[in-house]
């Protein structure tokens, strides 16, 4: 393992300490930064338009506005077959609008990674919604100047956030584990999500998004 990925994890460590949150000293560290090949950034800028459709579906189960949105815009062919599935059940199950309303988080995650939220702090709380929605084109807006226009932050932050979600998503873990709440206020759904959007990102097990795994 490279230099550099042996510094992100003690950076990493050091900072999880200072913040009362348990680590395990023999995770590992990530991939390199040269083994790290990222997803584009226009291929990001659909995957949030796309789960913006898909929360916005959960949000509001009872009209069509948001499936409308992805077909009128040539969207709905870049959705995944999870997404398809919710999208073309008229009646989700509870748990399905649960499970697609915390995908918030992601775009959270995904915003973030191209420039659209300035700082990623430890995930503690959850994303208001409205954030999310000031920083996107109206669902009568076509989304494509968009995702055209979206940069994507440099590889070493987003390694840097991609080790501390790997080490962060542990620690809930084993908490869980263990019958224990949280450690250090983190939020399990909210890590949850930044994982697994950072890990599609970093290209994690070379998956796709439905399959993207989290390991810890």
């Amino acid at each position: 393992m490279t230099r550099g990925a042996q510094t992100r994890k003690a950076r990493t460590e050091a900072l999880l300490q200072r913040e009362g949150i348990p680590f395990l000293p023999s995770l590992p560290c990530i991939e390199s930064a040269q083994a790290i090949r990222l997803r584009s950034a226009n291929e990001t800028g659909i995957r949030i338009a796309c789960l913006f459709g898909a929360v916005g579906s959960a949000y509001d189960p009872g009209h069509s506005v948001y499936k409308d949105y992805l077909r009128s815009n040539d969207l709905w062919e870049h959705l995944t077959p999870n997404e398809c599935d919710f999208l073309s059940n008229d009646t989700p199950d509870e748990k399905s609008l649960v499970n697609f309303t915390w995908r918030c988080e992601s775009i959270f995650l995904l915003m973030w990674a191209t420039r659209l939220f300035d700082d990623l702090s430890l995930p503690r709380h959850e994303t208001d919604p409205g954030d999310i929605v000031a920083r996107f084109p109206a669902v009568d807006c076509s989304p494509w100047p968009f995702i055209r226009g979206l940069r994507l932050r440099k590889k070493s932050e987003l390694l840097d956030a991609s080790d501390l979600l790997y080490r962060v998503h542990w620690a809930t873990r084993q908490a869980r584990c263990e019958n224990q709440p949280p450690p250090g206020g983190l939020n399990s759904g909210a890590v949850q999500e930044w994982h697994h959007a950072i890990n599609w990102l970093t290209r994690y097990g070379d998956c796709e998004w439905d399959d993207v795994p989290t390991d810890t």
